[in-house]
C-alpha cells in the first residue's frame, strides 16, 4: 500500500494535540482499517498504532469521541424508522398470515435503535481515559 506520510512526525504536540499521523490513524481506525492497514496508510508500525490505542491518552480520546459520534448518528438514521418498524409489528399482530420475516426485521431494527436494551457507548473524559491506562500499565 502506498504511504501518505513519512516518519517524521509521530508523536502528539507538545500542546497535547493529535500528531498529523494520529489524526490520520483515527480517520482510517473509524473507517474501519485494521491496525495494519492504518499503519501501512500512515506509515507508521502496527506496534505504533497498538501503542497509541494504549498508552496515548489524547489518541484514545479522539478515537472514542469519534465513535460515539458515529455511533449516534447512525443511531438517529435508525430511530427514523423507529415508526414504520413498530406499525409492521403492529399490522402482522392483527393478521392472522404468516409474516415472520417482516416481524423479524422490524425487531430488529427496535434492538439496534435501543427499545430492546442495547445501550450506547459511552463518551469517557480524558481524565478517566488517563486514569484507565494508567491502570493498565
Amino acid at each position: 500500500m502506498a504511504r501518505l506520510l513519512d516518519k517524521t512526525r509521530l508523536n502528539p504536540t507538545k500542546n497535547g494535540a493529535l500528531s498529523v499521523e494520529q489524526s490520520i490513524a483515527v480517520d482510517l481506525l473509524i473507517l474501519g482499517k485494521t491496525d495494519q492497514a492504518t499503519a501501512d496508510l500512515v506509515g507508521v508500525t502496527r506496534q505504533t498504532i497498538c501503542e497509541w490505542r494504549r498508552r496515548e491518552p489524547v489518541f484514545v480520546a479522539e478515537l472514542e469521541a469519534r465513535r460515539a459520534a458515529l455511533f449516534a448518528e447512525q443511531l438517529a438514521r435508525l430511530r427514523v424508522l423507529a415508526d414504520q418498524a413498530i406499525d409492521v409489528l403492529g399490522e402482522d399482530l392483527q393478521q392472522g398470515d404468516d409474516l415472520r420475516l417482516r416481524q423479524a426485521a422490524a425487531v430488529h431494527i427496535l434492538k439496534s435503535i435501543g427499545l430492546y436494551g442495547c445501550e450506547a457507548p459511552q463518551e469517557r473524559g480524558l481524565d478517566a481515559i488517563r486514569l484507565d491506562l494508567l491502570d493498565k500499565s
